[in-house]
């Protein structure tokens, strides 16, 4: 399984869970086998400043294409503290579970313990009818 997980560093399974997807400067691409164990993690870049590098919210608000090369990553599921909702809208309706990862999660692998231990919830699409 393919989780996206959106981090404030690049620091493996200790990497700190950014609390909102939007403004995280990465992404972790984690591969679990079915009992949860960490496979592999690799990091791409985020909508979110990086501040190493001096970048302004402004720079970082210009990069193009987030959620088309997130869906092109083709992750099983999106674990967020916080995700707004067209970010939302477009993951689900593109196949993609979006899971609510505890506030007590701060790093990946806190993250993925609380999915192994079914801990997450689930986002849903609200009904519009």
């Amino acid at each position: 399984m393919k989780v996206l997980i959106p981090v404030l560093d690049k620091n493996g399974e200790q990497s700190r869970i950014s609390p909102h997807f939007g403004r995280a400067p990465y992404l972790a691409l984690v591969d679990i086998d079915e009992s949860g164990k960490i496979l592999g993690i690799s990091f791409t870049e985020g909508e979110g400043p990086h501040e190493e590098r001096g970048e302004s919210e402004h720079a970082s608000a210009i990069r193009k294409g987030i959620h088309e090369r997130i869906i092109g990553l083709r992750p099983d599921a999106i674990m967020v503290m916080r995700i707004g909702p067209r970010a939302l809208y477009d993951f689900i309706t593109h196949g993609i579970r979006i899971m609510r990862i505890p506030e007590a999660a701060v790093t990946i692998i806190d993250a993925i313990n609380s999915l192994r231990m079914g801990t997450t919830e689930e986002y849903v699409l609200e009904d519009e009818s």
